[in-house]
C-alpha cells in the first residue's frame, strides 16, 4: 500500500506532534507543588486564561496571586489551584488531555462562574471546590 504526498505529511505531522504533545504534558506535571501563578503562565493555559477572562481580567490576575494551596494533580489529568482572600478568591482546574480550563472568580462572596459557560461542573473538581469555598455562606 503506497501512500499520497498528503497522507505522508499528515503521517508525519502526527509522529512530529506526538513528542511535542508529551513534553507539554510533562512540562504541566512540573507545575504540581507550584503556585497559580505558574499554572496561568504556562503556555498552554495561559491564551485560554485570557480568552474566558471576559473583562475580569484584573480581578482573575489578583486572584493567581491570592494566598492558597499549592498546585495539585487531581485524577492524574487535572491541575488544580486556588486561592482566596476573605470573600475574595479564584478556583482555576485545567485538564491536561482535553486542555480545558475551569475558571471561578469569588467577587465580594459573589460567584462569577467564567468558564466553562456550557457544561456541567466536572465531578473530580467537587473535593477541592469545596476546600475552597469553605466557610462562605451561601447569598
Amino acid at each position: 500500500m503506497s501512500l499520497g504526498p498528503a497522507s505522508r505529511r499528515g503521517l508525519l505531522a502526527a509522529l512530529v506532534a506526538s513528542p511535542a504533545l508529551a513534553e507539554a504534558d510533562l512540562s504541566l506535571r512540573a507545575l504540581v507543588g507550584g503556585t497559580l501563578v505558574s499554572l496561568g503562565a504556562h503556555p498552554a493555559v495561559s491564551v485560554l486564561l485570557r480568552n474566558v477572562a471576559r473583562g475580569r481580567q484584573q480581578q482573575v490576575y489578583e486572584g493567581l496571586r491570592m494566598p492558597g494551596p499549592p498546585l495539585a494533580l487531581v485524577e492524574d489529568h487535572w491541575l488544580v489551584g486556588w486561592g482566596r482572600d476573605g470573600r475574595r478568591g479564584l478556583f482555576m482546574a485545567f485538564e491536561m488531555n482535553q486542555e480545558q480550563l475551569v475558571l471561578f472568580l469569588l467577587d465580594d462572596g459573589k460567584p462569577v462562574y467564567l468558564s466553562p459557560r456550557s457544561s456541567q461542573w466536572p465531578a473530580p473538581l467537587a473535593e477541592s471546590f469545596g476546600e475552597f469555598s469553605r466557610g462562605l455562606a451561601p447569598s
